[in-house]
């Protein structure tokens, strides 16, 4: 499985409407992305972060899977205007073994 993770923060103009209707188009990209087999999203908390206030953690089978979605017609209408709402976007994608 691979785990594809987002952390970010928002601009300051983006308001508190914006940010759930961006957050509601990450979720939306599940049912319209074969390869996206899930998605958990919500507020960072604890206090031990630095700067970003929002996480998503996506599921894919495999690499090809992320590389289906990442060339998904429907991810790339998304993820420009998404892209500009954002302060900062820290992105990792993890191999995640069975144990």
């Amino acid at each position: 499985m691979i785990q594809h993770i987002m952390l970010w923060d928002y601009k300051d103009e983006i308001t508190l409407e914006l940010q759930a209707q961006y957050e509601q188009g990450l979720r939306d990209l599940v049912d319209r992305v074969p390869s996206l087999r899930g998605l958990h999203i919500g507020q960072v908390v604890g206090g031990r972060n630095q700067s970003y206030t929002h996480c998503f953690v996506m599921y894919f089978d495999d690499m090809d899977g992320l590389r289906e979605y990442s060339v998904h017609p429907d991810h790339q209408a998304f993820s420009g205007p998404f892209a500009e709402a954002c302060a900062t976007q820290l992105v990792a994608d993890v191999k995640v073994d069975g144990n």
